[in-house]
């Protein structure tokens, strides 16, 4: 396995009384897809929100480029991209106003702003909708700002939640697509609950069940 973007070492987490994961280990290289798969309630969301930092783990550590989450969070997260299951969009806002607003809530140089929103929507499919409101976007375009978002920093690591959930048959084609054009330079977790989409997209499985690490290995 080429250097790892993430070090998942005796995760667990528990919500009040009862453990939602429980000692996870993992790797993720520095390019191409991992699913992980599992039944809704298996944990995949909770160890998902924990690699992004949105929650603090109860035990155990994340090492992000070799950084620790719990202890320097802001230079870790610079490392990531998040698009979660319902993407964090601004119906009332254009395409540009839209990314430009993320890539500042990111903490980019000003400077280098201009030159990420091009490539990222050049990347995802979006440069003719740069002045069009999102809300009027169909679903996968929507989507397609959504992924646009999770990669205007050029993060080395994207964790995308359910990426084709409630897309019609062609849109989720797109969007695998795009999702293997972006994994060619830098990791994607893909969490997911379709065994069909692991097959599709994904290089690598983890597969989660009852809050443990059942399977780890290629898809074949």
């Amino acid at each position: 396995m080429n250097q790892t973007i993430v070090k998942v070492e005796n995760l667990s987490h528990k919500y009040s009384v009862q453990w939602a994961v429980r000692d996870i280990n993992l790797e993720i290289s520095q390019t191409g897809i991992v699913g992980l798969l599992g039944s809704n309630g298996a944990g995949k969301s909770t160890i998902m929100n924990i690699i992004c930092g949105v929650l603090s783990q109860t035990e155990g550590t994340v090492m992000i480029n070799g950084i620790d989450l719990r202890k320097d969070p802001v230079a870790a997260k610079q490392n990531i991209g998040f698009l979660p299951q319902k993407p964090p969009l601004y119906g009332d806002l254009t395409v540009d106003e839209y990314l430009t607003y993320a890539a500042q809530l990111r903490q980019m140089d000003p400077k280098d702003i201009p030159a990420a929103l091009e490539a990222a929507k050049e990347k995802c499919g979006i440069s003719h909708f740069s002045k069009r409101l999102i809300k009027n976007l169909s679903g996968g375009y929507q989507q397609r700002v959504g992924i646009a978002q999770s990669i205007i920093h050029n993060p080395r690591l994207v964790v995308m939640d359910e990426p084709t959930n409630g897309l019609d048959p062609n849109q989720i084609l797109d969007v695998r697509s795009l999702i293997k054009d972006i994994a060619k330079d830098r990791a994607v977790l893909v969490s997911t609950h379709i065994l069909s989409e692991v097959q599709a997209t994904c290089d690598r499985i983890m597969m989660i069940e009852h809050g443990s690490l059942v399977f780890s290995g290629t898809i074949d």
